[in-house]
């Protein structure tokens, strides 16, 4: 019979459907590899800081414009620092500074004025600490 296939040729073609099947499986699945093995997007750095004051005020925002969180103050402590920004001129005594600090003292996150921070100079960013604003969330 001519035209017809051959048994030789009939047990080709399935084998080369199943290679190409297994070789697109294995594909999708370096592909899908590949996808999961990709870092996860890294959290902001933090910093230390060390809260020289008593009884600072912390708020939700790094202005007089947000009250005081309720109950919460910071005091001669440890805390971390996420991110600063500037916002309303804080006075005390010889101390004078526009930028705030985000801060975790163990509760929620609120801003302290910088000048409650040691390691600042008057009118300057705290050392260490980010500025970059997207580090604050």
């Amino acid at each position: 019979m001519t035209g017809s296939p051959t048994a030789g040729s009939a047990t080709k073609r399935p084998n080369r459907l199943r290679r190409t099947a297994v070789a697109a499986v294995a594909a999708c699945g370096a592909g899908l590899s590949m996808v999961a093995a990709a870092p996860a997007p890294q959290a902001a750095a933090t910093t230390t800081v060390y809260v020289w004051a008593t009884g600072v005020n912390m708020r939700a925002c790094p202005s007089f414009e947000c009250a005081p969180y309720s109950g919460i103050k910071v005091s001669r402590m440890n805390v971390t620092a996420y991110c600063q920004n500037t916002g309303d001129t804080v006075r005390d005594g010889q101390y004078v500074n526009n930028y705030w600090v985000q801060v975790d003292a163990g509760g929620p996150r609120g801003w302290i004025s910088a000048v409650y921070v040691s390691g600042g100079d008057n009118w300057s960013p705290i050392p260490g600490v980010s500025q970059n604003f997207d580090d604050c969330f």
